[in-house]
């Protein structure tokens, strides 16, 4: 089938919204149409909410089954079309979706959010506007994978904005001559447009009583939050003898997903908040279900809102960022789940970050964009075994945790009950990806460590005396 995708405001829907659909239906050109009524947020001047422009364009198409009148843009309040064409690409897989739209239109078509996108992955039809001359943008996006298709439909003038105001100045009868006759009646009737017209949730009500009793949660955006954890281990990296250096992996924990979105890619461990528990509660939950790890230290790193980072809505993620030692966790993993030693290399434009366990290793890399005033925002340059944004999440975690091991103890959380200077030591040079001078760091860190009366024996090594977090 031919689908077409037709958004606007719709505020309010005319004949010459009627038309135009018509027409294309009767042509042949589309099998179906769908239109998308725009979400409240839109910047239009006397905005009527989505549910009654809704309403008003089942009203004019009541009699025509091959016109479907969607809430998806309004409910979920999007902005930008490419996401309402996926969904409808995943409602009609294998068919062929157009989206309609005026010649005035696509003058700034170049403007519009993933244009490129939508032209690669959709196709056009361009409905010409008079005294509109898009030669130039025709040509210039036909080298896109979509088709891009023109027409010539008899249309007039007629505008919502001038309807608006003939509603406005009380001249009703004026204004029924643009509209479909149970459109027409249903403004009547409910006052929209007038200038005494108050939308009940613009009230002001006098208890909460009363609020609540007229209250409409559908009206307002619905998003989802998850919480993505960052869960930071350091451990021995082996020795084929006594000689070699000792030094210690910087560890991130990835568990690899079993279903889409990004099947078989690797994640954080993550998940969407429940209405019945908060943030932390969350976050310690994802742990317990995604990799099996209970009693985990855990604090809140940073929220990542990019309107595009899940391609399944509008998802928040809350972030936490995690630190254990590795020793005691590593059996209860489950299987899905690895430690990866990850290394670390920043410079002024970009960061390295490489990923490796036993079976499986990756490279990736986060590019930084200066704006102005020299402030960093980053952004994913390389990656092709991460899902969502969790390479960014990583990257912010990694730069919070460097940060906070040279003003806080939260280095203690990475280690066992008892431990040497060295074994110490050789963490912090693990998470800085440095080499520190042994009586520089003794000296930094005499305050936060207290010694035993134990000594631990190592292989070839001389007994080194053992110490425990003074503030355990």
């Amino acid at each position: 089938m031919r689908i077409g995708v037709y958004g606007g405001c719709f505020n309010p829907c005319h004949l010459m919204h009627k038309k135009l659909v018509d027409e294309l239906l009767d042509r042949k050109y589309f099998d179906r149409i769908i239109i998308l009524p725009t979400g409240d947020f839109y910047n239009k001047s006397n905005l009527i909410k989505g549910h009654i422009r809704k309403r008003m364009l089942e009203i004019m198409f009541k009699d025509d089954n091959r016109v479907i009148v969607s809430d998806y843009e309004f409910k979920n309040n999007l902005i930008y079309t490419f996401r309402s064409l996926d969904y409808v690409s995943s409602i009609y897989k294998g068919d062929e979706i157009y989206f309609i739209l005026g010649s005035d239109n696509l003058l700034h078509f170049d403007t519009w959010k993933r244009y490129e996108y939508i032209l690669d992955n959709y196709n056009l039809l361009v409905v010409n506007r008079e005294n509109v001359d898009a030669t130039k943008e025709i040509e210039r996006f036909r080298k896109y994978k979509g088709k891009l298709e023109i027409i010539n439909l008899s249309l007039d003038s007629t505008s919502s904005s001038n309807i608006r105001n003939l509603f406005y100045e009380n001249k009703e009868d004026e204004a029924k001559k643009y509209l479909d006759k149970g459109v027409y009646d249903y403004i009547v009737a409910n006052g929209f447009y007038k200038k005494d017209y108050v939308d009940t949730e613009e009230i002001n009500y006098e208890t909460d009583e009363e609020f609540l009793k007229n209250y409409n949660s559908d009206a307002y955006l619905k998003l989802s939050v998850t919480t993505d954890i960052t869960l930071f281990g350091v451990s021995d990296i082996k020795k084929t003898n006594y000689r070699e250096i000792d030094k210690k992996a910087f560890s991130v924990l990835l568990v690899k997903r079993e279903r889409p979105p990004f099947k078989d890619m690797w994640c954080l461990p993550g998940g969407f908040l429940s209405l019945d528990e908060t943030l932390s509660d969350c976050a310690k939950r994802v742990l317990m279900q995604d990799a099996g790890l209970d009693s985990i230290y855990l604090e809140q790193l940073y929220t990542f809102d990019d309107i595009d980072r899940d391609i399944r809505g509008r998802v928040l993620s809350c972030s936490y960022m995690g630190l254990v030692d590795i020793n005691k966790v590593e059996s209860n993993i489950r299987p899905n789940a690895r430690f990866f030693n990850i290394t670390y290399k920043e410079n002024k434009n970009e960061i390295i970050i490489n990923f490796e366990t036993y079976d499986y290793k990756f490279n990736t890399k986060v590019l930084k964009v200066y704006d102005d005033f020299g402030l960093i925002s980053y952004k994913i340059g390389e990656n092709n075994d991460l899902a969502f944004d969790h390479l960014l999440i990583i990257a912010m975690s990694i730069m919070r945790l460097r940060s906070k091991i040279n003003y806080t103890d939260i280095v203690f959380h990475m280690m066992p009950n008892k431990f040497t200077l060295k074994e110490l030591q050789l963490v912090y040079e693990a998470i800085l990806d440095k080499k520190l001078l042994d009586p520089v760091f003794r000296r930094d860190i005499k305050d936060k460590v207290e010694k035993l009366n134990e000594v631990k024996s190592d292989g070839g090594h001389r007994p080194a005396t053992l110490y425990k977090y003074r503030n355990n």
